[in-house]
């Protein structure tokens, strides 16, 4: 049987979780090793990278890339999930001019403090935050730093008192809440409408395949041709290259003294994560080390 790995960059439609996309494509390719890079909710839509075969193990470098999304904002409603579809908490009739959006939307660039809302999966003492809501039991939820690198105005509608926007972020910004809070900051109230998310990374919403073309790749035999290679959209991370002493060293799984130096050594920052290769080809990825004047590079996941 064909083994695939490498990135799929799937389009995900509305009324699936991620897990039924990540469930669906197992099946379609036969194969328990496929991971996701960021969770998107039922009702949102677009972009969702699925690592596959050895990619699994990517996973956690690929969900470190910004995020674009275009998100619509439902001014004078809060819900308990922050979004439409949520049982509604708050309403209120105040009519925001776009003036007064365009605005507030200055507090929300760059790097901000977000708290993130409780029917989410990040952990508390342990357990899922939506475990608490379920229960009906309250915590104390932490602000996270975010950073909103783009924040654009698409349009706006004084009459049906809502917004869309661009925005490009950092990993773990919720953008629920960001609707949520740019409502609180009118001195009204707010949750999330509709959401597609447009890039993941290098990864575009006009590449994405949905699940039904996927199948058609398989049945065609070249599916081969839309799966991203492994070292695909890691040029975020710098590249070091084991010499002919080093190579049966790295392939081991031992940490690397030699390699082909193309920056000087004092370049490096500790624990900084490179890629490692041997010859032209990606065999993990490590934590660069300085131990008594000696450098090395820690395998921190081989392929």
């Amino acid at each position: 049987m064909f083994e695939y790995n490498g990135y799929l960059n799937v389009y995900k439609e509305k009324g699936m979780t991620s897990h039924d996309v990540v469930f669906k494509a197992r099946k379609i390719l036969k194969t328990k090793k496929i991971g996701h890079t960021g969770t998107l909710d039922p009702d949102a839509e677009g972009v969702l990278v699925l690592c596959v075969g050895k990619a699994t193990k990517m996973v956690e470098y690929i969900m470190e890339h910004e995020k674009t999304y275009e998100v619509e904002v439902v001014l004078g409603i809060e819900t308990d999930t922050c979004d439409i579809s949520g049982k509604i908490i708050n309403e209120n009739d105040l009519k925001i001019t776009e003036d007064a959006f365009k605005k507030v939307l200055t507090q929300f660039s760059g790097n901000i403090m977000q708290k993130p809302p409780i029917y989410s999966a990040i952990r508390i003492n342990g357990k899922k935050l939506y475990h608490y809501a379920r229960c009906g039991e309250t915590v104390e939820i932490p602000l996270r730093p975010v950073c909103i690198s783009t924040l654009s105005l698409l349009e706006f509608s004084e009459e049906r008192q809502k917004a869309k926007l661009m925005v490009t972020c950092s990993k773990g910004t919720y953008m629920r809440s960001l609707c949520r809070d740019i409502g609180a900051s009118l001195a009204s109230c707010g949750c999330m409408g509709t959401l597609l998310r447009h890039n993941v990374g290098d990864f575009s919403i006009e590449t994405a395949l949905k699940l039904s073309q996927i199948l058609e790749k398989i049945d065609a035999n070249n599916l081969s041709d839309y799966l991203y290679p492994l070292e695909y959209s890691l040029d975020g991370y710098r590249r070091v290259t084991a010499n002919e002493q080093g190579k049966k060293f790295l392939i081991n799984g031992n940490k690397l003294y030699q390699w082909n130096a193309v920056e000087s050594f004092e370049s490096y920052e500790p624990s900084e994560i490179l890629r490692m290769y041997v010859d032209d080809t990606l065999v993990g990825m490590g934590s660069f080390n300085l131990c008594d004047e000696d450098s090395y590079v820690k395998p921190v996941k081989l392929l």
